[in-house]
């Protein structure tokens, strides 16, 4: 009896977080557009927003009730609904390779991939929708483990964690009427979490961390750590001044920059490939980049690692489809096109078709094709994870710093369009030597 009524209690909690009102990612800041880099036009006047009449406290209780189970039973409808459409698109796949196979010799039929998540014989579109339904029904199987071990803790995951919920739960709705979009709010906390990291770095250069001075033994890993911190916020400076460092332009420059490490005459280490030589400050940034607007800032850095090495494998198999497949971009719809470069952080507010087209053209040259080239003819080992990383980290930084981003306060304090007006050579801190030396040659 007891597990009975804790069963219910967490299921009316799912219910509650399940509805409208709860799972709205609405902000209470309306977001402004700004037609120059320093020309900020106001926000819309306070009077034009919808205001929501006063109603009877117990009818807006019980509507709220019954939206919240309306939703849960859609929800749970729409969620088998898409599972059965997986089904069906896997057994197109499935289809598509008997069918490859069937012409093969005998002897290599059997040896015949029998299926592939990457396998052809259906649209970017079914392929995508097929990557989101295998995570909600991970996030489904996660809360059902939860519910059997710890019933307890569920609304309180919901509450810390709300991208748990599959997506059928989790819909985003604007109830406040403000001029804002999704990807308005993505660009903003992209943005926040860029400078964050950059404050994160530098501070961890300049001051020893606070458990260091409990260790008299350890105040020269101390030292090397914040010399290499200084080395890595030297080579970030130096890209924001090199000349060029812009768009598709500067992707191919960092790329270049870190050529020795992404390839190797022998097979990378388990450190490398899980990214464990990312600095926390990096890594923590780079995961609330690529979940915002939803990033908890409690989550320790392993999990944000997980969950970043996760992001980028569903981001290899996407390259993997649209390279195999052969997809024309230009025939992707404005919404999967929005979304496959949101997801390799490309892009922002204000971008046409063309420049996403352009951009994410760009991302598959760089991560798919070239390094796929480079094996064949020299046979070295490539690093898709270091590559990739790397490549979401300066798209963070360059939509951060695009006029058309919509936190427009810290882009303000920006100085290379300053410079670059005034045809000024901006000035990196003395430091490592090295480390200018390798930037000044694309200057």
């Amino acid at each position: 009896m007891r597990v009975l009524s804790k069963s219910l209690a967490v299921f009316c909690s799912l219910a509650l977080l399940a509805s409208p009102v709860l799972v709205a990612n609405a902000s209470t800041t309306a977001s402004t557009s700004i037609s120059s880099p320093l020309t900020i036009q106001p926000p819309p006047a306070m009077e034009h927003m919808t205001t929501t009449p006063k109603t009877n406290p117990v009818g807006q209780l019980a509507g709220y009730v019954k939206d919240s189970f309306v939703r849960m039973k859609d929800g749970s409808v729409e969620l088998y609904t898409n599972h059965q459409r997986c089904n069906e698109i896997r057994s197109k796949q499935k289809g598509y390779l008997a069918m490859a196979a069937a012409n093969l010799p005998p002897d290599e039929q059997k040896a015949a991939i029998k299926y592939n998540v990457n396998a052809g014989g259906i649209s970017y579109e079914e392929f995508d929708f097929l990557q989101k339904g295998k995570d909600d029904r991970g996030k489904l199987a996660n809360i059902v483990f939860m519910m059997c071990f710890a019933p307890n803790f569920v609304p309180y995951a919901f509450m810390f964690f709300p991208e748990m919920l599959p997506g059928p739960f989790a819909k985003p709705m604007n109830k406040l009427g403000l001029p804002h979009t999704k990807w308005d709010q993505i660009s903003r906390e992209r943005t926040h979490a860029v400078i964050q990291t950059m404050l994160d770095l530098e501070k961890a250069s300049r001051v020893a961390p606070m458990m260091s001075n409990l260790n008299p033994f350890g105040k020269g890993a101390t030292r090397r750590m914040m010399e290499r911190m200084d080395m890595l916020g030297h080579d970030v400076g130096g890209l924001l001044v090199a000349n060029n460092a812009n768009g598709s332009q500067g992707a191919e420059l960092v790329l270049k920059v870190l050529k020795d490490e992404i390839y190797s005459t022998e097979k990378p280490k388990k450190d490398n490939v899980s990214l464990t030589v990312f600095p926390p400050a990096v890594m923590k940034g780079l995961g609330r980049a690529m979940e915002a607007p939803s990033f908890n800032s409690l989550i320790p850095t392993f999990i944000v690692r997980g969950k970043v090495i996760n992001s980028l494998k569903q981001i290899e198999n996407s390259d993997q489809f649209l390279v195999a497949q052969n997809i024309d971009l230009n025939s992707l719809s404005p919404d999967l096109l929005q979304e496959a470069c949101s997801a390799r952080l490309i892009g922002g507010p204000g971008r046409s078709d063309k420049e996403l087209v352009e951009g994410l053209s760009s991302w598959l040259d760089l991560a798919v094709k070239h390094p796929k080239k480079i094996v064949e003819d020299t046979g070295v080992h490539y690093n898709g994870n270091l590559a990739r990383a790397a490549l979401l980290c300066y798209n963070a930084l360059d939509g951060a710093r695009d006029a058309r981003s919509s936190s427009y306060l810290p882009r303000l304090v920006y100085q290379g369009q300053l410079y670059r007006s005034q045809n000024l050579t901006p000035q990196i801190e003395s430091g490592d030597e090295g480390s200018k030396r390798k930037w000044n040659k694309f200057k």
